[in-house]
């Protein structure tokens, strides 16, 4: 009888209960799983989804240590791991498996592991995952616990062709790697269609270019509007459809915008994919600088 009552509807039952009688739900109800979502399912990682640019003025870097060391720092944690890549509609471009060391490192470009690949002919920009396998004496010493995932939100960096370069994190869950299974699980399969907005008005004048960066993470495809409005309450918008697992880039600079007054714009956007998957906003300054963050 329990199987059949919605999870969510258990999920919010439990935060009313006082902490031991939650505690005692939890494990009746979610037994060899987490309470948190209904595919964690004994033990595995949690990925991200990740913007890539490469595009001849811009490439992406990946800095891929080993966080199982510092975690479990008295074992052997040797691991596996690979590298996604994926275009712009979320398809299938590239995959690199590699090794990390105990305490170790390893760092690759975009561009490279295109080339390596043989993938030429494709628009500069997409999205890539990294998936971390764990290690074995790592998983020996999680055996007796229920449900154990990991989840890394590392930074990724973008470079310039000046040498110029910045970092930002990873914002929202993708993928569900359970041990022992090869495929992955989407952790949100529906577009939420959430509204987004800065927390600061943005002076265009201040940018060569301000990019704003779209990523759907979900399973399904997003219909997402950009809108653009100055103090006057003049208004651009831009719409787009995102397919699951792809990615969408507004570029904007002095031309796009003509007609409207730079200082102090506000910036929304409608159709937001998932609720914490905020867009990336890509900064590109005269001098050669630039500087990418998540608002």
């Amino acid at each position: 009888m329990v199987n059949l009552v919605p999870e969510r509807i258990l999920r919010r039952s439990a935060s009313f209960l006082p902490a031991n009688v939650r505690s005692l739900a939890k494990n009746v109800f979610f037994k060899d799983r987490h309470w948190a979502h209904p595919d964690l399912k004994k033990f595995g990682t949690i990925q991200d989804l990740y913007y890539w640019v490469s595009d001849g003025s811009k490439d992406t870097l990946l800095l891929l240590q080993n966080y199982y060391s510092a975690l479990y720092p008295t074992v052997d944690t040797q691991t596996k791991g690979t590298v996604n890549i994926y275009d712009k509609d979320g398809l299938p471009l590239a995959e690199k498996s590699f090794s990390l060391a105990r305490c170790g490192t390893s760092k690759f470009r975009v561009s490279s592991l295109l080339a390596e690949a043989g993938v030429t002919a494709v628009e500069g920009f997409g999205t890539l995952e990294v998936n971390l396998a764990i290690p074995d004496e790592v998983m020996d010493q999680i055996q007796d616990t229920r449900s154990f995932y990991f989840w890394d939100r590392f930074y990724i960096g973008y470079t310039s062709s000046l040498g110029q370069t910045c970092f930002v994190h990873g914002v929202d869950r993708t993928h569900i790697y359970r041990e022992g299974i090869q495929d992955p699980i989407d952790w949100t399969r529906s577009p939420g269609g959430h509204q987004w907005a800065p927390e600061i008005p943005v002076n265009m004048e201040d940018y060569q270019k301000f990019s704003v960066i779209l990523t759907n993470r979900t399973s399904g495809s997003a219909h997402t509007t950009l809108t653009l409005s100055d103090n006057e309450d003049r208004f651009l918008s831009w719409e787009a459809d995102i397919p699951a697992k792809g990615v969408r880039r507004f570029e904007l600079d002095q031309d796009v915008i003509a007609g409207l007054d730079p200082n102090e714009m506000r910036l929304r956007v409608d159709g937001m994919a998932t609720l914490f998957g905020r867009p990336v906003v890509f900064k590109e300054f005269s001098n050669g600088a630039m500087s990418a963050m998540h608002c």
